[in-house]
């Protein structure tokens, strides 16, 4: 008895949902409270959500570049280095270069041994030679950050040495450029 007073009343509950087919209803109906049309301004659109503006990509590590001569460099060109920078050090840029010349017939591809020579070309005060040999330090090195800071800041020296301001900008922005990213970058894993 009781399942069959279910059963009605689900009936009824279901008769009183079911309309029309092609009949719509809208709720609240149409017009004024009085029925009267209302007016035809159309309603006011709601305020845009606020977008945030996309997150700036993560910082990638920075590969595990060398960061100095002796991490890929044989005993003999070590040596040379170390030679070539207590040179340098003493005021000594001559003798500094040809050690650094020496260390170039051993390995000529070494980007560090280019770099310190464009330094004690510098010191030698042969600007355009200090300059070109940076950007041939700067070419072998491959994105090696911690060469190619030392190398942009030899090419601005050179720059601001024979009167070249502008250059000499360029190059320091190109330093500041590089030392940004090396501060932003996470630690390689």
């Amino acid at each position: 008895m009781r399942s069959k007073l279910i059963i009605v009343s689900l009936a009824a509950v279901l008769a009183a949902c079911q309309t029309t087919q092609g009949t719509h209803q809208i709720y609240p109906p149409a017009g004024g409270p009085r029925g009267e049309p209302l007016p035809s301004t159309p309603p006011p659109a709601a305020a845009p959500e606020p977008v945030a503006p996309p997150a700036a990509p993560a910082p990638k590590p920075l590969p595990d570049y060398p960061k100095s001569a002796e991490q890929i460099s044989g005993g003999a060109v070590t040596a040379l280095m170390k030679q070539a920078r207590a040179a340098l050090n003493a005021g000594q840029p001559d003798r500094a270069a040809g050690a650094l010349e020496r260390a170039l017939r051993i390995e000529p591809r070494n980007y560090f041994v280019w770099s310190a020579l464009g330094q004690a070309y510098l010191g030698q005060k042969n600007y355009l030679q200090a300059e070109s040999v940076a950007q041939k330090s700067n070419a072998l090195a491959r994105g090696n950050i911690y060469v190619d800071i030392e190398n942009w800041k030899t090419i601005a020296a050179a720059r601001q040495a024979r009167g070249d301001n502008d250059g000499a900008l360029q190059a320091s922005a190109q330093v500041e450029a590089l030392q940004a990213q090396l501060s932003a970058a996470p630690a390689p894993p």
